[in-house]
C-alpha cells in the first residue's frame, strides 16, 4: 500500500490504471498545486536493482524531452519502501485504443493527424537519441481537445547507452502486437522499430484490427518476422491504393526499406496529407532528355571556341531556353523528311482494315447464350446491390468481429461453438462466407467460436461501463449498453442482464444499463387531444440552488394542424404538488413558433427557461408541463409514460440545496 503522500509533497488520490510493469496514480503536487499522475514500477520488477536502476535512468532521460505531444516527466524519485517513482503530466481524455474500439475504422485524415502527432513527439525522442520501444494505442493519450501526446517510456531505450554498455540487458521489448521484427528476433531496436510500431497503430486505426492476431505471443513475433499483413483495402475498402502502399512501407521486414525515424515518416505524412491519395504511391522514373547539341560547320567556328565544347543555349521560338535542332539549308533535298513522310502514309492506310473490323465488331448485335440446365446466370445490372469484401475475422474475439464486420457493412451471427486448439476460447474459428468473399453490403457473416469454459457472471453494478467492458469482451463475450437518465456519475453501470452469479458462454449478450447523466432524454410519449405527442424533455441537472435557473427543453410531434394559438406553460411545485413556486408562460420557441405555424408531421424543440426564486427552499420539487389557451388547458388523451393530473404533465423532480 502506497502511503497518502510521497515525500512530503505528491499526495496520491486513487488508482486510475496498472499495466504489467507499473501502476499509475491520479494525485496533486502539494507545493505546485497542480493535478499529477504518479507512476510506480510494479513487484517483482521494483524489487530488482537492475531493473529499478534502468527505470529511473530512462526516466530521467525522459524528463528532458519537452515537447507538446510527448506526456511531461517532473520529477524522477523513489519513495520510504525504495519503490521508484515517475511524477508526471496530468492527461484528461482517453487512450487510442478506445479511441479505436469506439470509432474504428477511423477516417483516412483523422488515421493521419493522428499518427503525424506521435510521430511528431517520437521524434523529438529519437532527436534526443531516445527509442521508445513500446508504442502501442494504450500508450498514445488523446486529450479532450484532440491531440496527442505519448507517454510511458518506461522501457525506452538510450541509444548512447547501448553504445558504451558491454552487457545486454534484459528487457521486455514492446508488446507482441505492435513490436518489430527486429524486437521479435532480440536485436537491439532502432528508431526504425519505433516507426514499425507506428505503422501498426495506423494499420489499426484505419480497420479496425492490427495487421497480425494470435493468441500465443510466441506464434504472434514470427507473423511479424515472415509474413506480410492483409491488404488494408481487404478491411476496408475506402482505403486509397496509394496509402495502402504507404503503410506497407512502413511496415517493411526490413528497418532500412522503412523510414528511418519518426521524423522521416511524419514528412511522409504530411505530404500524404498535402498532396493527396496518389502522391506517396510508386513513381515512374523520369528520364530527361539528353541535350542535342549543334553540329557546327568549320565555318561557324570562332577562334575562341573549343573543337568538343557545347553551344549555349539558344531561345527557344516560345520564349524558353532550349537546344536547337539541326536544319538544313532551305532549298536543299531532304531525302530523310520525304522518307518518314512515305512511311506516316502508309502507317494511315493501314489502319483503315483495323478500323473497319472494330467498328464492326461494336456494332454487331449481341448474342445472349443460353444457359445450361442447372446452372445460373449472372449479369450485373445498373442499380445492382454495392458488394462489399469480407474481412478476415478468425482470430477476434465476438465483440472485436463484430466491430469488423460492421465497419464495412456487414452484420454479424453467431451460429455455434466447437472445440479447437487453433485460437483462444471465445475467439472467430469458422466463418462463413470466408476472407475475401465479395457480398452485398448488409449481408451476414456467420460465424462459430472456439468453446471456451462456461463462466460466471461478475456483478459490475456500480463499475465504469469502460472498465468492465474490455474485460468481458476478452472472455467473448458481447457487451450492449443502454444509457439511462441518472444522478448516478456518467457511465456507472446501473443494472446488468444476466445479473452476478449466472452461467453464461463466450458469445452471449451482456446488456448493462448505465448512467447518461443528465444528458439523456426524459421518454414521456404524451398525446395531447390528438393534435400533438410531448415525445421527450431535457433537463440537464438534478440539483440547483435558490436562484438558480432550471432549463427545460420540450419536444413537440404535431399530428394535427392547430386552430389557435397555444401558449405552453411550465410549473415547478414542491414534491407534493399543492404549492406553486415557480410559473413561466410563453408560446413555443421564445414566441417564434406558435402552434398556429406547425404543420403536421412536423417536429419541434422548444427550449425554456425557468428561474427558481430567491429564498427557495432545500427540497425536492416536481416540474409539470402543459399547453393552454383562451379556454383552457389543452387535454391529455393518453399519459404514454409518465403521470398527468389536471391536464398538467409530470417531467422529473429537481433537487433545491
Amino acid at each position: 500500500m502506497k502511503p497518502t503522500v510521497l515525500n512530503n509533497r505528491y499526495r496520491l488520490v486513487e488508482l486510475i490504471g496498472a499495466g504489467g510493469m507499473a501502476t499509475v496514480y491520479r494525485g496533486e503536487d502539494l507545493m505546485l498545486e497542480r493535478h499529477i499522475a504518479v507512476k510506480f514500477l510494479r513487484e517483482p520488477y521494483a524489487s530488482d536493482p537492475e531493473a529499478r536502476e534502468r527505470f529511473l535512468l530512462e526516466g530521467r532521460a525522459a524528463a528532458k524531452l519537452d515537447h507538446p505531444n510527448i506526456v511531461r516527466i517532473y520529477d524522477v524519485g523513489q519513495d520510504a519502501g525504495n519503490h521508484p517513482y515517475l511524477v508526471m503530466e496530468l492527461v484528461p481524455g482517453e487512450d487510442l485504443k478506445a479511441m479505436i474500439r469506439r470509432e474504428a475504422p477511423l477516417s483516412v485524415p483523422s488515421a493521419l493527424t493522428v499518427a503525424r502527432e506521435i510521430c511528431s513527439g517520437v521524434g523529438q525522442a529519437h532527436r534526443a537519441g531516445i527509442v521508445h520501444c513500446d508504442l502501442k494505442p494504450q500508450n498514445i493519450l488523446v486529450t479532450e481537445s484532440g491531440h496527442v501526446k505519448v507517454t510511458d517510456f518506461g522501457i525506452a531505450r538510450a541509444l548512447q547507452h547501448d553504445e558504451t554498455d558491454d552487457e545486454p540487458v534484459e528487457v521486455v521489448w514492446g508488446s507482441p502486437h505492435y513490436l518489430s521484427p527486429e524486437q521479435a528476433m532480440g536485436k537491439v531496436p532502432t528508431p526504425a522499430a519505433d516507426v514499425y510500431s507506428i505503422g501498426v497503430m495506423l494499420y489499426e486505426m484505419l480497420t479496425g484490427v492490427p495487421p497480425f492476431h494470435d493468441p500465443d505471443p510466441a506464434v504472434l513475433a514470427m507473423k511479424h518476422c515472415r509474413e506480410e499483413p492483409p491488404p488494408l483495402t481487404a478491411l476496408n475498402p475506402k482505403i486509397p491504393t496509394g496509402l495502402d502502399w504507404l503503410v506497407r512501407k512502413i511496415l517493411s521486414k526490413e528497418p532500412t526499406r522503412r523510414y528511418l525515424n519518426a521524423d522521416q515518416l511524419g514528412i511522409a505524412l504530411d505530404s500524404y496529407l498535402r498532396t493527396g491519395q496518389d502522391s506517396t504511391g510508386p513513381r515512374t522514373p523520369v528520364v530527361e532528355e539528353t541535350p542535342v547539341i549543334p553540329v557546327r560547320t568549320p565555318g561557324e567556328i570562332g577562334g575562341e571556341q573549343q573543337p568538343h565544347a557545347p553551344a549555349p543555349a539558344t531561345q527557344a521560338p516560345g520564349g524558353s531556353l532550349g537546344t536547337q535542332p539541326v536544319l538544313k539549308a532551305a532549298g536543299g533535298f531532304d531525302s530523310t523528311l520525304w522518307m518518314l513522310i512515305c512511311v506516316a502514309a502508309v502507317a494511315v492506310i493501314g489502319l483503315i482494315p483495323l478500323w473497319l473490323f472494330v467498328y464492326r465488331a461494336y456494332t454487331a448485335p449481341v448474342v445472349v447464350p443460353t444457359p445450361a440446365p442447372g446452372t445460373t446466370t449472372v449479369v450485373a445490372t445498373p442499380g445492382s446491390e454495392t458488394l462489399v469484401t469480407v474481412p478476415n475475422l478468425r482470430g477476434l474475439s465476438a465483440a472485436d468481429a463484430q466491430r469488423q464486420a460492421e465497419s464495412v457493412g456487414l452484420s454479424l451471427e453467431i451460429i455455434g461453438e466447437e472445440e479447437t486448439s487453433d485460437v483462444r476460447p471465445g475467439a472467430v474459428a469458422q466463418q462463413t462466407p470466408g476472407v475475401g468473399t465479395r457480398v452485398p453490403v448488409s449481408d451476414t457473416v456467420s460465424v462459430i467460436l472456439a468453446a471456451g469454459r462456461p463462466l460466471v457472471m461478475p456483478d459490475i453494478v456500480g463499475y465504469d461501463r469502460d472498465t468492465v467492458q474490455l474485460g468481458l469482451e476478452s472472455d467473448g463475450l458481447l457487451v450492449a449498453s443502454v444509457e439511462l437518465r441518472s444522478p448516478e456519475t456518467k457511465g456507472r453501470v446501473l443494472q446488468q442482464e444476466p445479473v452476478a452469479e449466472t452461467e453464461v458462454r463466450a458469445g452471449d449478450t451482456v446488456t448493462l444499463t448505465v448512467s447518461g447523466g443528465g444528458d439523456v432524454a426524459i421518454p414521456l410519449g404524451v398525446n395531447l387531444n390528438g393534435q400533438v405527442l410531448l415525445e421527450q424533455a431535457w433537463v440537464s441537472q438534478f440539483s440547483y440552488r435558490s436562484g438558480d435557473t432550471v432549463p427545460v427543453t420540450l419536444r413537440w410531434h404535431c399530428l394535427a394542424p392547430f386552430g389557435s394559438s397555444y401558449q405552453v406553460f411550465i410549473h415547478i411545485l414542491t414534491e407534493d404538488g399543492g404549492t406553486l413556486i415557480a410559473q413561466r408562460d410563453i408560446e413555443p420557441v421564445n414566441g417564434l413558433r406558435p402552434t398556429t405555424s406547425w404543420t403536421a408531421g412536423e417536429i419541434i424543440n422548444d427550449p425554456h427557461q425557468i428561474a427558481l426564486p430567491d429564498g427557495t427552499p432545500a427540497g425536492t420539487y416536481q416540474v409539470r408541463v402543459g399547453l393552454y389557451d383562451a379556454g383552457g388547458r389543452l387535454p391529455v388523451a393518453d399519459a404514454g409514460e409518465t403521470q398527468v393530473l389536471d391536464d398538467t404533465i409530470f417531467v422529473t423532480t429537481i433537487a433545491v440545496q
